[in-house]
């Protein structure tokens, strides 16, 4: 059996709703004759008779208006599916995966998310946090759309977008000696205790680094693997420490005080995106995620050196 057009299936629906072929070639534009044809080619693929003609004009048969409704529930389908599709595009439904690490994970990007989905409640959103190197795993095997990430680190074939680059805080708790200065030299801290990343972290790598370089010895007290529990031990009383400025932690809950720290270690961020290859929520939350970097910035809302939390 030969399959059936969907011009052949417009016509019969535009015959039947209109009752003659010539209504129905002026509403579809085409001449009677091809209607007339159309209709000969349905009938002999489906089998059976469509119209018998009368004194009084073509007259649809019992077979027919069994057939329309069928047609009447296709089109009602495509009806559901064009409504659909209109839905997609105006993002009132559809579903996003964002990738990325502790430190944006559990502040910083639901905040962003939430203004998000406040502006396109149908979109259902899942934030997956781990590793740097999870997350591009993730954005190459498809399983996040979008990551958020400290930069620089591997990316693979992944097109990066640097949103922000503001330098490293030292922070300590408050009533800290230290907390009387307006800057915090590397040499402040000679001798005095520390809480520090864990050795294979490429920010204690980077921080190691600049005292090695100046030959300044801190007391180092304690190491832990996020920024969490460092601002925790630090708000403990355990020591001092220097971390990203874009810690959601240096406005609570914990008591610290921030300070600027030179030399300056500067902290970037940035979106890791398979770039062409973005669904329409993942473009307009990629593209509203870099406006509120702009913005923050701009207004002075994103935590600098100075502030006090």
């Amino acid at each position: 059996m030969s399959r059936l057009t969907i011009r052949q299936v417009e016509a019969f629906r535009a015959v039947m709703l209109l009752g003659s072929m010539t209504k129905a070639a002026e509403a579809l534009q085409i001449s009677q004759p091809a209607v007339s044809r159309l209709m000969a080619d349905l009938q002999e693929i489906i089998g059976f008779p469509l119209f018998r003609r009368t004194r009084h004009g073509t007259i649809p048969t019992a077979d027919a208006r069994r057939f329309e409704i069928e047609v009447t529930s296709l089109f009602s389908g495509l009806d559901e599916l064009t409504e659909r599709a209109r839905a997609i595009r105006n993002l009132e439904i559809g579903e996003l995966r964002i990738g990325t690490i502790s430190l944006y994970g559990n502040g910083l990007l639901p905040r962003i998310i939430g203004d998000f989905v406040k502006l396109h409640p149908g979109i259902n959103v899942t934030l997956e946090i781990d590793t740097h190197e999870r997350i591009v795993d993730w954005l190459h095997s498809r399983r996040c759309e979008i990551g958020l990430v400290s930069l620089p680190g591997s990316s693979g074939e992944l097109t990066v977008h640097k949103l922000a680059a503001q330098p490293a805080v030292c922070v300590m708790p408050q009533g800290h000696p230290l907390a009387a200065k307006p800057l915090i030299r590397a040499s402040d801290l000679a001798g005095v205790p520390f809480v520090s990343f864990p050795r294979d972290s490429a920010t204690r790598f980077q921080i190691d680094n600049i005292f090695d370089r100046l030959g300044v010895r801190r007391e180092m007290k304690i190491e832990t693997g996020t920024h969490e529990s460092v601002c925790q031990f630090v708000a403990a009383g355990v020591g001092v420490s220097i971390i990203s400025p874009f810690s959601p932690h240096l406005r609570g809950p914990f008591a610290l005080v921030s300070r600027p720290f030179q030399p300056h270690l500067i902290r970037e961020i940035g979106l890791l995106l398979r770039d062409g290859n973005l669904s329409l929520p993942a473009e307009q939350c990629r593209a509203f995620i870099a406006e509120y970097f702009r913005n923050s910035q701009a207004d002075s809302q994103m935590p600098r050196t100075s502030m006090t939390a």
